[in-house]
């Protein structure tokens, strides 16, 4: 296999100079894309989630690892040497079709095996940058996959495919906000405000997949979803399976796989951390409605409200839109459809 051509170091071929090249799979922490900074957020007791300012947030300084493979340790520290030599060095991926300007923070192992060997370097990328690049523009595959999107964009339109495991984080309930609470050492147990229930924001992990037929149809793809995730403002994550909205923002993101195949082809597995600022328990009904869609109401004529039909173990219960259910006029039997 040729190792030469594929990276240059301050115009300087890492093989034929230091004896060094990235080993398989080892280009994934440089694509990956960093966090903002911190944001501020404020929580309000009557709400679901926080409140985050959001208005012109600003990407922090990414930091990763390199893995080297090396030709002959006789030639690593002259790598070293030149690396000390000026904080910033420019990195050149012909293979990626990019060049950033890094910075050196720690090796973090070194191996040796006769003349051959291994090491680990962390690098800081100090210039990131929000991508730019409309979706429209794209050459997407026909395969659709219906029932993720990002601001009314399908993800199958950024080229991005939604891997197994991503339902169940979304899924997953949120942590509760603690309420008031008072805990007195001289009395067994405590007294909880216990009016009522309220979420935290919750973190999701989006599993996805892109699979391209170059590299430059790779960073349209990867560019496009990541311009529309860093923009300013909350974004709208919508969820077919629960027919559920939410508000959300980037958080980060992380590169498990990341390969370029000989035919050119570029397959990249990668997580997309999402947080959801104002997260409910969802769930699952219908509206009463007569055959020209005039929503049948309750008969309170001061406050009259439409009847719902709510699914729950096994059949499915009417009951108000203020959560009172419909009973019979001659008892209390509440009135109920059976599902199965």
């Amino acid at each position: 296999m040729k190792y030469e051509g594929k990276l240059f170091i301050d115009d300087k071929d890492a093989v034929l100079e230091y004896g060094v090249f990235i080993e398989q799979y080892g280009l994934g922490g440089l694509i990956q894309m960093p966090s903002f900074k911190k944001l501020t957020s404020t929580e309000w007791p009557e709400e679901n989630g926080s409140e985050v300012d959001l208005l012109s947030p600003v990407l922090d300084t990414k930091q990763f690892q390199l893995k080297f493979c090396i030709l002959n340790v006789r030639y690593a520290n002259d790598l070293f040497s030149d690396l000390a030599d000026g904080a910033y060095h420019t990195f050149r991926f012909t293979e990626l079709g990019k060049t950033y300007t890094l910075r050196m923070l720690q090796n973090g192992s070194f191996t040796q095996c006769i003349e051959k060997g291994k090491m680990t370097l962390t690098f800081a990328d100090d210039f990131p940058t929000v991508p730019t690049q409309d979706v429209s523009e794209l050459d997407t595959s026909d395969v659709r996959q219906i029932g993720y999107s990002i601001d009314d964009v399908e993800f199958y339109e950024f080229g991005s495919f939604v891997l197994k495991g991503t339902d169940e984080n979304i899924q997953k309930a949120a942590n509760v906000r603690e309420n008031l609470k008072i805990d007195v050492s001289t009395l067994a147990g405590l007294k909880y405000d216990a009016s009522e229930v309220r979420f935290k924001t919750k973190d999701v992990t989006l599993k996805l997949l892109i699979d391209a037929p170059s590299i430059t149809e790779f960073w349209k793809r990867w560019n496009a979803l990541f311009a529309v995730l860093m923009q300013p403002e909350e974004r709208v994550f919508y969820y077919r399976a629960l027919n559920a909205e939410y508000d959300c923002y980037y958080k980060s993101n992380s590169v498990s796989k990341f390969e370029i195949l000989r035919s050119g082809k570029v397959w990249c597995e990668f997580n997309v951390v999402l947080t959801f600022t104002n997260w409910n328990a969802e769930t699952s009904w219908m509206l009463l409605a007569t055959e020209d869609f005039n929503w049948v109401i309750t008969e309170d004529s001061e406050d009259p409200a439409r009847i719902l039909v709510r699914p729950k173990s096994g059949i499915s219960l009417l009951i108000s839109e203020d959560g009172a259910f419909i009973i019979t006029e001659t008892d209390d039997n509440k009135i109920y459809l059976n599902n199965a």
